[in-house]
């Protein structure tokens, strides 16, 4: 079995290509389970995880907007396809032209080579709660979608195609709406790095300082369980899924307050994590005030679908992460 994921390189690609990796085998289109041969990793990058040396993983860089790019990587073999790559919140907010590019029509290149190939492969889409409308406290499955964002209009527009080529016939395709995924590793320019420094910072041991309100609250999923319920939901039947082929990832809800008192009891028993101090900053603010507070877990809980406990659970995910990669 044939599998390519795009922006397999990346924080959460990354994660969903380890766990492809373990897994092994999966279910096609047809119900069937097939040993994994082959994880081709689509980036501009190479991964430097070490999973990259196994010898069923297949590393092209390149980007899905360059002309007959995307025929080389999606051959006939290929059984499932999980989408990853994307232009983010800021870059696409910047240079919309250049996100619609690669966003959208590098999607529908996508798209298009998996009816080419004429084999039905599985799709999985990843989306975010950033399609859904600011200034909704709580949103669920029939929320209705109003993007405020160049990414969440793309993101939008990315669930009816795939939706629509799944109707089609031309793919099985499924997907994840994922709120904030935590806890990036690195340093990052993305939107939600700001909270996973609240983690990551102190866990190494250096202070930070919080630009949030403690009042913030807002969806969050570990980037382990977010990368189990991938592979979950890919391979689910069919008619579970029934037409509405994206999900919300289920997830819990915590206040910044929450999560930095949660710091606070851990550096309490651990000296050696680092303190967290406060400064609000209005500009860090503004990027998540009036985003959807919480996650309806209903319909993926009923799909079985993975789900933090809590903002300590997301924490000790990190931690264990951490001692692997030591």
């Amino acid at each position: 079995m044939h599998v390519v994921l795009t922006g397999g390189a990346g924080f959460l690609g990354s994660q969903v290509a380890q766990a492809l990796l373990e897994a092994g085998e999966f279910r096609d289109s047809s119900g069937q389970m097939r040993e994994l041969k082959k994880l081709t990793i689509v980036d501009l990058r190479p991964p430097m995880q070490r999973w990259a040396s196994d010898p069923r993983v297949t590393v092209a860089l390149g980007s899905l907007s360059e002309p007959g790019y995307v025929d080389s990587l999606v051959d006939d073999d290929c059984a499932s396809l999980f989408h990853f790559a994307a232009i983010l919140k800021a870059d696409a907010d910047r240079d919309i032209g250049a996100a619609v590019r690669f966003n959208v029509q590098g999607l529908v290149t996508l798209l298009e080579r998996c009816r080419r190939i004429g084999s039905k492969p599985k799709f999985f889409f990843a989306s975010s709660t950033g399609v859904y409308e600011n200034g909704v406290r709580a949103v669920g499955e029939e929320t209705r979608h109003a993007p405020s964002s160049s990414y969440g209009a793309h993101k939008a527009v990315g669930e009816l195609l795939v939706s629509d080529y799944t109707r089609s016939g031309a793919i099985d395709g499924r997907g994840l709406r994922f709120p904030v995924v935590m806890v990036r590793p690195d340093r990052s320019q993305t939107v939600s790095d700001a909270i996973s420094a609240l983690v990551r910072e102190p866990m190494r041991g250096s202070d930070v300082t919080c630009p949030f309100d403690p009042s913030l609250r807002m969806p969050v999923t570990s980037v382990l369980s977010a990368a189990r319920a991938t592979v979950a939901i890919h391979d689910l039947p069919a008619e579970l899924l029934g037409s509405r082929r994206i999900a919300n990832m289920p997830c819990p809800s915590v206040t910044i307050g929450d999560l930095v008192a949660t710091m606070a009891r851990r550096r309490m028993r651990d000296e050696r994590i680092g303190a967290i101090s406060w400064r609000v900053d209005e500009a860090a603010m503004r990027v998540f005030v009036g985003r959807p507070e919480e996650v309806d877990p209903g319909r993926g809980m009923d799909l079985g679908l993975p789900m933090d406990q809590d903002i300590d659970a997301i924490i000790d995910s990190f931690v264990e992460a951490e001692r692997q990669s030591a």
